[in-house]
C-alpha cells in the first residue's frame, strides 16, 4: 500500500470511529477536545516554530476533559482525526507536546498510526 493510500485508509479508520464514538454520545467531549487542541495543531503539523502558551493551556484543558480511560480514548480518537485533517503530522512534536508544556498527559497521538485504544 502506497504511503498515500495508507494514510487515506487511516484518516477513513479514525473517521469512522470517531463517528461511531460521536454516536455514542461522545460528540460534546470530542468538540470540546478538538477546541482545547486547536492551538496545538499548527504547531503538531509543524507550520509553528514553537509550542504556544495557548496550546499548552489547552493541553492542560485535555487532560481535565478526559478523567476516564474512555474518555481519553475518545478524545485521543478526535485529536487524531484534528492532527491527520491538518496534514502531516510531526510524530517528535506530537509525542514532545507534554514535555514542551510541562503537562502529564500519555494519551496524545504521537503519530499518524497511534492507537488510541491501546
Amino acid at each position: 500500500m502506497t504511503p498515500t493510500r495508507y494514510s487515506t485508509a487511516v484518516v477513513a479508520l479514525v473517521i469512522s470511529v470517531a463517528a461511531g464514538l460521536a454516536a455514542a454520545g461522545s460528540s460534546d467531549l470530542c468538540g470540546l477536545a478538538k477546541t482545547a487542541f486547536s492551538d496545538c495543531t499548527a504547531y503538531v503539523a509543524g507550520g509553528e516554530p514553537a509550542v504556544s502558551p495557548r496550546c499548552c493551556r489547552g493541553l492542560g484543558d485535555i487532560r481535565e476533559l478526559a478523567t476516564t480511560v474512555t474518555k481519553q480514548k475518545v478524545v485521543c480518537t478526535c485529536i487524531l482525526a484534528e492532527m491527520l485533517a491538518a496534514g502531516m503530522v510531526n510524530s517528535g512534536r506530537a509525542a514532545g507536546l507534554p514535555a514542551a508544556c510541562n503537562v502529564r498527559v500519555r494519551f496524545i497521538p504521537t503519530s499518524p498510526s497511534f492507537d488510541c485504544f491501546r
